[in-house]
């Protein structure tokens, strides 16, 4: 038993001692031969049955007793003084003569092996009795002697040796070293608090950075704390013996990380379905798919492209309302403008908006589209058919059919984010933009339903019908403009074409001021289709121009003062 034993603190919260009961004495012989001896029990963790710890002290009856490998330092080093010192909360630590051992509260010292088994020398009894090692090989050394075989049971599981085959004589012998070489392990009381404020630390840390992160910077931040975890708990253990928790942080972090990686991941997903539900009233599906598969073609802020712009209008839609009561205007209005946007839609048009009666779409953008001219004069003529279904079935209820003008252009224009910080719109600017709205607005003018620009018409002629109507000049503009008339795709009637290609040689009479031919051959067009309003407009200004000639240097060119 321990010689001399002092308590520092009399009065204890709790017993710091583990007890032992019914011990078992060696031989006789022996005991009297060491004049000491010493407990060889070890206590394996109870999680995992490994041999962390070893007791250097236990509790019998009155009286506190030392395991072998205390009792061996203490006579190799000729029995210095030897006090268990004992604190306010358990065992601080034994003090053998200038060696303080610390141990735990219940004191147990961690074992600091120094590598697998067999790591210290092992010597065969036989070999030593068979005269195989010269005199004084053992002088001034501890020698343990016990049993390695393994059919004697004392084989330990260790964190150098998890197959179960440390022997637990070396573990003994292992304390001695750490004991000698004061080659401690700690785990001092304040080590909780370090483990607390690593998991607190790392906790925040992940918690106020990973949501502020893309997913590629999310993960190298959360690695990097795992890392330095790692880097500080074995600097600790390494260079100064301290056993700081890698675990619980280490958990906490991957758990905090992987619970705001899943939350983002449900979040951001119910946000893109959200999205995307949002953007199927102004674009198609398709065209929202693409978005969601390659968001960087969806740029922001103002960028040219050329693009297609559509604008439509009802005719004599305020005389229409003002026959209907406001409710059944509404419902007029909405039949009507959901059959429009599901055209605009079914070609991968953007809505723009809605102006009362008026709608403006976008093609080309936000997704690229090379055939965008094609789209916007597709959706226009089956936007003329969709409203002859609406209007057959109007005036079957006894409403009145409606008529409606779409002027297309195709151009460079800004495309992207207009308006203010607060609230803004994607929408397209510029000149190009200002003249699709004129070329609907002319519609009126010209007594046609689609008006398209020269550039929409050079980059649509191979697949649609369509007649040159005009050069015209738009008020700022000093260029003149070809416009043409959409007709149709290429299977329109053999009639109408021999009409178009009436009218095309009845324009060339008029621009060369044959006012009379012209005139005659405007009035043979007619004769051929008398659905081309537009040929009525020309015969007047051709005798308008027959009686007040234009000047020498007149072009041909009309000057279109409406907006």
């Amino acid at each position: 038993k321990y010689p001399v034993t002092t308590f520092e603190v009399p009065i204890l919260k709790m017993d710091p001692f583990t007890y032992a009961y019914a011990p078992e004495p060696n031989l006789e012989i022996l005991t009297e031969a060491a004049q000491s001896s010493g407990y060889f029990n070890m206590v394996p963790d109870s999680e995992d049955g490994v041999v962390r710890r070893l007791d250097l002290v236990f509790k019998c009856k009155d009286d506190l007793y030392a395991p072998i490998s205390i009792q061996s330092v203490w006579n190799y080093l000729d029995r210095p003084s030897l006090i268990v010192k004992v604190a306010r909360y358990g065992i601080e630590g034994i003090q053998m003569g200038d060696i303080f051992i610390p141990t735990d509260e219940k004191g147990r010292m961690l074992i600091n092996y120094l590598g697998p088994e067999k790591t210290l020398p092992h010597f065969s009894v036989s070999d030593i009795l068979g005269g195989k090692y010269p005199a004084g090989t053992f002088r001034d050394k501890i020698v343990l002697v016990g049993t390695t075989a393994i059919g004697v049971y004392d084989m330990r599981t260790t964190p150098v040796s998890s197959s179960g085959e440390y022997p637990g004589l070396e573990v003994h012998a292992t304390a001695i070293d750490n004991i000698l070489n004061q080659d401690f392990l700690h785990k001092p009381e304040w080590a909780k608090l370090y483990d607390v404020a690593a998991i607190l630390i790392l906790g925040l840390l992940t918690g106020i950075f990973i949501p502020r992160f893309d997913a590629l910077k999310g993960i190298a931040f959360a690695s990097g704390l795992f890392i330095l975890q790692i880097i500080v708990t074995r600097t600790l253990f390494i260079r100064f013996g301290l056993w700081v928790n890698l675990v619980y942080p280490s958990l906490i972090l991957i758990l905090i990380y992987t619970s705001l990686t899943v939350y983002r991941y449900l979040t951001e997903e119910l946000e893109r379905k959200r999205i995307k539900g949002a953007f199927t009233h102004y674009v198609s599906r398709t065209v929202v798919q693409e978005m969601l598969k390659s968001p960087e073609k969806l740029k922001l802020g103002g960028e040219e492209k050329e693009l297609s712009v559509l604008f439509s209008d009802i005719r004599g839609f305020t005389t229409i309302s003002e026959h209907l009561t406001p409710e059944a205007l509404v419902r007029l209005l909405n039949e009507y403008l959901s059959v429009m946007t599901d055209i605009i839609l079914k070609y991968d048009g953007t809505l723009d908006k809605y102006m009362g009666d008026a709608i403006m779409a976008i093609y080309g953008a936000p997704v690229a589209q090379e055939d965008h001219p094609y789209r916007a004069c597709r959706s226009g003529l089956e936007m003329l058919a969709g409203l002859e279904v609406l209007n057959k079935r109007w005036m079957a209820e006894g409403k009145k059919p409606m008529d409606i003008g779409i002027g297309i252009n195709t151009g460079v224009m800004v495309v992207g984010n207009m308006g203010s910080d607060l609230r803004f719109d994607y929408t397209v600017m510029g000149d190009s933009v200002n003249l699709a709205s004129r070329l609907e607005n002319a519609n009126k003018t010209y007594k046609t339903n689609i008006l398209i620009s020269e550039t929409t018409y050079e980059q649509v002629k191979a697949e649609f019908v369509c007649m040159e109507l005009d050069k015209v000049k738009v008020k700022g503009k000093t260029r003149p403009v070809k416009i043409y008339q959409l007709l149709g795709d290429k299977h329109v009637s053999g009639e109408q074409l021999a009409a178009v290609e009436a009218f095309h040689k009845a324009l060339r009479l008029y621009e060369q001021r044959a006012w009379d031919n012209a005139i005659a051959a405007f009035r043979e067009v007619m004769d051929m289709d008398g659905h081309m309003g537009t040929a009525q407009l020309y015969i007047q200004r051709a005798m308008d121009l027959k009686a007040s000639p234009p000047p020498a240097d007149w072009d041909g060119v009309f000057i279109m003062s409406k907006k």
